[in-house]
């Protein structure tokens, strides 16, 4: 008989990218039944989810309503959980509250392993400025390990490769050249994901071997790369003239909303010093990548996905 795995977050990067895996994995796909979920069944996200992955089983739950999550819970024996980041004044005590909630309704539900999606600890690596959408997981991370699961295990993903086709996009100048905004250093190397297409590649590690990976992070990035190597990397693919352009920190915020800048700036100055998963960043990474079973998908692969015109 096959264990229940609960995924919640099911239609967002982490968590399709999860399932998907699971789901085509020649055992995983055996020894685990996979129920997804989501706030709404029927949004065009849970229904694409539906479409390519036939098998899963999708139930509603809001985490801001604990009385939702015994039946998104029911036999549960291994639970996922990826949270969602909303920069508001509330941010860490909302994803707190949520990711504690959904914690202890799987021990009450019996379930035996718990996956969190987690971050560095940034108050206790430095104190340059509030880094709560780091701090807020790290907490919750925390107090996972203290309830009484019989294995605990976590992913800690790297920037989103995505993100450069969004917010650190690469933007039109004056002079018809491409530049790459953003306030770290050009030459501080940062660890990136393939959000979508890798994230489940990390997880697969964990299930197949809860009780030898129990209490484990995997730092997930395919590797380290600067904001300089990112801009020549898509000049080459694209043949545009693409440079990366380091701004003040009260500039960048301002390009933001009031809740989401500061700490956006906080969050880019912890990554250059002491680093996105602090100062043993790019030893984790290399130990992480070592248990990864599939290829990984470089930056390189993805600007020729995504970056031949611009």
């Amino acid at each position: 008989m096959s264990s229940k795995l609960v995924v919640f977050g099911a239609t967002g990067q982490q968590g399709s990218s999860i399932i998907t895996t699971v789901l085509t994995h020649p055992t995983l796909s055996k020894r685990y039944s996979v129920r997804g979920i989501t706030r709404n069944v029927a949004h065009p996200k849970a229904l694409s989810l539906a479409a390519r992955a036939k098998s899963i089983e999708l139930v509603e739950a809001d985490l801001d309503d604990p009385s939702t999550l015994p039946a998104a819970l029911k036999n549960a024996h291994t639970v996922i959980l990826i949270t969602e980041t909303i920069y508001a004044a509330d941010l860490k005590e909302r994803e707190a509250r949520q990711g504690k909630a959904v914690a202890d309704a799987a021990v009450a539900a019996g379930a035996e392993f718990f996956i969190f999606s987690t971050a560095a600890h940034a108050s206790k690596l430095w104190d340059g400025g509030p880094v709560d959408q780091f701090d807020s997981k790290a907490e919750v991370e925390e107090y996972i390990r203290g309830l009484r699961f019989k294995q605990s295990a976590f992913i800690a993903p790297g920037m989103f490769m995505q993100n450069l086709t969004r917010g650190m996009a690469p933007r039109k100048q004056d002079d018809g050249s491409y530049a790459i905004i953003g306030v770290n250093d050009p030459h501080v190397k940062i660890p990136l994901i393939e959000t979508v297409a890798d994230t489940g590649l990390y997880v697969v590690p964990l299930l197949k071997d809860p009780e030898g990976m129990n209490g484990r992070v995997m730092h997930a990035a395919t590797g380290l790369y600067s904001f300089s190597e990112i801009a020549e990397i898509i000049s080459r693919v694209s043949g545009e003239t693409v440079k990366y352009v380091q701004i003040a920190g009260e500039v960048y915020a301002g390009f933001m909303k009031e809740e989401q800048g500061a700490r956006m700036v906080s969050m880019m100055r912890f990554v250059d010093n002491p680093g996105y998963y602090g100062p043993r960043t790019e030893e984790l990474v290399r130990e992480t990548v070592e248990l990864v079973e599939g290829k990984l998908t470089t930056v390189e692969e993805f600007a020729q996905e995504n970056f031949t015109q611009l």
